[in-house]
Parts: structure tokens; sequence; C-alpha cells
């Protein structure tokens, strides 16, 4: 019996073997896909930071302007991220 196995009342119960190759086998366009699929992920997230860091370089600019210049372009200092995320218009709800 080896150390996989364990003994119950009615008989030998085999458990699955962490050794067992076959389980751990992955079809190449399951691999091909998953690879895929991770590189993608992988620039999505490259994307959103690129767009993050354009957002917080023109709030970085807007936010050096003073308020009678931000007031003119329909700008709240306190709403300029909301201004360059969204756009000077948006309104919620």
């Amino acid at each position: 019996m080896d150390h996989y196995s364990t003994r119950s009342i009615t008989g030998t119960v085999k458990l699955s073997n962490a050794r067992d190759r076959s389980s751990r086998h992955i079809a190449p366009s399951v691999r091909t896909n998953l690879v895929k699929k991770c590189w993608q992920d992988v620039r999505r997230f490259r994307a959103y930071l690129r767009r993050e860091r354009g957002i917080r370089k023109a709030a970085v600019q807007l936010a050096q302007f003073d308020d009678r210049l931000l007031r003119d372009m329909g700008i709240d200092r306190c709403r300029i991220e909301r201004a360059v995320r969204y756009g000077r218009d948006y309104h919620d709800g």
C-alpha cells in the first residue's frame, strides 16, 4: 500500500496520485488560448495604466491654472479630475 491510499472498513480506497502526468496534461490549443488570454490581459492593463497616467498629467496641468481661467473653461477646481475623466459637461444621474 502506498502513501496515496487509505484503509477503510469496507476496503482500500485509492486517492488521486499527484505524480500522475496524464491528469496534469493540457492540450496545446488550450495552452495557446491561455497564453493569448494572459497577454490580452497584460495589454489591457498597460492600456489602463497609460490612460490613468494621461488623466493624472492633464489634471495636474489644469490644477496649475488659476480659478478665473478654470471658471472661464467651465470647470470648478474641485471637479478637475472629473472633467478630465468624463468631460466638462458630465453630470451624475
